[in-house]
């Protein structure tokens, strides 16, 4: 496997400027995949960028690579806790919620609040919930019902973070190297 694909869709978190992002990859064999896993996790752990596998299914990995401070400091808020309790979650640690959102991935195909782990705003999120995605003024990496203005000015600082990584790591730049400390 190549960290093509880590680079490609999960530029704004290595770059910092974004909890997570996910990324559904196909694979050949579970023990490839998880060496790959591994391999990427210990390689990256040290900027604070972990890599794991949310799902499985019989050809698709659903990859998770996230920023772990981030993430803790997220999943902190009163705020995301209320949220997340709607949905089950119980335990606040970035270990148990991920392990939740495991067990609900494997009831969904895709749970909504796993917008809070991409770092979504809340109020987004809840929106999308209660309009069944429907009426949305603003759509890019996320559907966007709320502060429409700065929504617009993230999707562009993602797009461009995006195409700066992309182009260092076509010019040479490993991966590690593309990864930001923090």
């Amino acid at each position: 496997m190549s960290t093509d694909f880590i680079v490609y869709n999960c530029a704004p978190t290595l770059s910092g400027v974004k909890v997570g992002n996910l990324v559904a990859q196909k694979y050949n064999g579970e023990e490839e995949l998880r060496e790959f896993i591994e391999a990427q996790d210990s390689l990256l752990r040290s900027k604070g960028v972990h890599v794991i596998v949310l799902k499985l299914t019989a050809k698709t990995a659903l990859i998770y690579v996230y920023r772990l401070k981030q993430l803790a400091s997220l999943l902190s808020r009163s705020s995301v806790q209320n949220f997340l309790a709607k949905y089950g979650y119980k335990d606040f640690s970035v270990n148990g919620c991920l392990n939740y959102l495991k067990s609900r991935l494997l009831l969904s195909n895709f749970p909504h609040e796993i917008g809070v782990f991409l770092g979504y705003p809340l109020d987004d999120i809840q929106c999308f919930i209660d309009k069944k995605g429907a009426d949305c003024p603003c759509v890019g990496i996320w559907k966007a019902y709320n502060n429409i203005d700065r929504a617009k000015l993230i999707f562009e600082l993602f797009s461009k973070c995006t195409a700066s990584c992309c182009r260092r790591y076509e010019n040479g730049t490993d991966i590690y190297r593309l990864t930001s400390a923090g």
